[in-house]
């Protein structure tokens, strides 16, 4: 048996009423009564002033921000109103505006929605309310913002992380792992061999290049096309466009079908070259790291390795470090804290960064086809092992899972590419108790790293290729074969959930392998380089 909806409507005030326009429904009663009221709904209605003249009133703006406070999604009925910076905020996110000639279709509009729409917009209320309108500071920097974005003023850049710099010898002729080579069962296609090349420096938040362009020549009549994307609407690798009358529908770098040399010159994507950081934390394991180091050497697209040296033990005065062909950058920390991964130092000069730990065992081949998945979903995280989350039913609480199974929710960031974006919002805009919790456990940075870019861009990590793990064979027992280290894994979970107010994990059955994969083919027709 449905529960029939339950709706509050009061025509008279138990106190006197708040001076308000003529044209307005006054407010009734104290602050605090109308919260708690608030607290218990699911919607606030709010009706906007008589006078058509008017866009807003003070009345209507306390009752659209005491709703947006405790979580309700505002009802506005009024065609002509106007929301706080609504130029500047997707307002359908959070509420719903319908005019008043419309007043009857409201019942059914409200019950429309589903559970997952009301959750979304509840807590884009709330994330409004505490970002924008919460506090007078918040409020002035709202206004300044606004300013600053219509008279086009760049925002402050963010600060980076001074890289203290540890002096080491290299020299070490690095060798040539056979296993690097050796590609078993799974063949990517083949290896670059091209040389170093200048990479485009990181210069903006959550940017690409920036010459964001890919060329698409056709045979047929008509001009070639230049589809330019901006930071916040990037062309997707899966749009297509008409290019020209008479010509069909042609997908952006196909050209006249089976081009894979001139895909995979382009890194297997749309876009202009680049290249990558490889940041790798370390403490105390000098054996360990200096194999670690020698298997990247050669590895194409490789802009630098940043070493965070997480000991307070300086590395031996004799150790000799491996010439890799590219820059090795050792990094002095503060302290001995996983957050030290996700710190944005200012030598990595590329958007793109490899967290990689100094006893992952990856081949060059699965990285590049890593790195070429990362170019064509940057906003997400690109990893190797997979792993998921699970409600305890008997619990009732959230637990951590690293078996096999047909879906995941994270990516471990032992092995996984990621925008430097995301790096400075771990640092700097996450909230400071998750951080110390991974230093209190010295663990969970990784579940905090996938909780942070699923909160932001609603969508799971992205696994590439069948690998479980990553670990390197004979390599020293790792804190996570301990038991405590899944139980840490189960609180932290738990707490992040608290932090962030609900379970921003998304599942996916979605992995991504070349379209070659398993495809046995002569060297000489093993062209393509491309994502199913």
């Amino acid at each position: 048996m449905e529960i029939p909806p339950q709706v509050l409507v009061e025509f008279t005030c138990k106190n006197q009423p708040k001076p308000s326009l003529p044209t307005e429904w006054a407010l009734c009663g104290e602050r605090e009564d109308r919260l708690e009221l608030l607290k218990l709904s699911t919607f606030a209605l709010i009706i906007t002033p008589g006078d058509p003249r008017l866009v807003i009133s003070s009345g209507c703006a306390t009752r659209l921000f005491e709703a947006l406070e405790v979580g309700a999604v505002p009802v506005v009925l009024g065609e002509q109103v106007q929301l706080p910076y609504q130029d500047m905020l997707q307002w359908n996110e959070a509420a719903l505006v319908v005019p008043k000639p419309r007043v009857t279709e409201v019942h059914f509009l409200l019950r429309s929605l589903s559970d997952s729409d009301l959750l979304a917009m509840r807590r884009q209320g709330r994330f409004l309310w505490e970002t924008y309108f919460s506090t007078a500071d918040s409020i002035f920097n709202t206004v300044l913002a606004m300013i600053r974005t219509r008279i086009q003023i760049p925002a402050a850049p963010i600060r980076e992380e001074a890289a203290a710099e540890i002096p080491h010898r290299s020299g070490k002729a690095a060798g040539t792992d056979p296993n690097m080579a050796d590609n078993g069962d799974l063949d990517l296609g083949p290896v670059e061999t091209e040389p170093p090349y200048a990479s485009p420096r990181y210069l903006r938040n959550f940017t690409l290049t920036v010459t964001d362009f890919y060329r698409s020549w056709n045979s047929a009549p008509g001009p070639f096309h230049l589809f330019p994307h901006t930071p916040f609407d990037p062309v997707l690798p899966s749009e297509a466009k008409f290019l020209g009358s008479g010509t069909g529908f042609r997908p952006i770098g196909g050209g006249a079908g089976g081009s894979g040399k001139e895909f995979q010159a382009a890194l297997g994507g749309n876009v202009p070259r680049e290249q990558f950081t490889v940041v790798m934390l370390t403490y105390e394991r000098e054996e360990v790291l200096m194999n670690s180091l020698e298997r990247l050497n050669g590895l194409p697209y490789l802009n630098k390795v940043v070493v965070v040296w997480n000991s307070p033990k300086l590395p031996s005065e004799d150790l000799l470090w491996p010439d890799i062909g590219v820059p090795i950058m050792v990094v002095r920390t503060e302290k001995n804290s996983l957050n030290n991964r996700f710190l944005p130092w200012n030598e990595i000069e590329t958007e793109a960064i490899l967290s990689i730990d100094d006893d992952a065992h990856l081949r060059h081949d699965e990285i590049m086809f890593g790195f070429r998945v990362w170019r064509e979903a940057r906003d997400r995280i690109v990893g190797f092992p997979g792993r998921y989350h699970a409600w305890d039913i008997p619990h009732q609480s959230w637990l951590y899972n690293s078996n096999y199974s047909c879906e995941l929710s994270m990516v471990l960031t032992g092995a996984a590419f990621f925008h430097k974006y995301y790096a400075y919002l771990y640092s700097y805009v996450m909230p400071q108790a998750i951080r110390d919790m991974v230093d209190e456990y010295i663990n969970c940075e990784d579940i905090a790293m996938n909780f942070l870019v699923s909160h932001i861009t609603r969508k799971p990590p992205i696994k590439v290729t069948s690998r479980w793990t990553f670990r390197c064979p004979g390599c020293p027992q790792a804190l996570s074969h301990d038991d405590s280290h899944f139980h840490e894994r189960h609180k932290c979970i738990n707490f992040f959930v608290k932090v962030y107010g609900y379970m921003p994990l998304l599942y996916t059955q979605f992995r991504v392998d070349s379209v070659l994969f398993k495809t046995r083919l002569p060297h000489d027709k093993t062209k393509c380089f491309k994502f199913i």
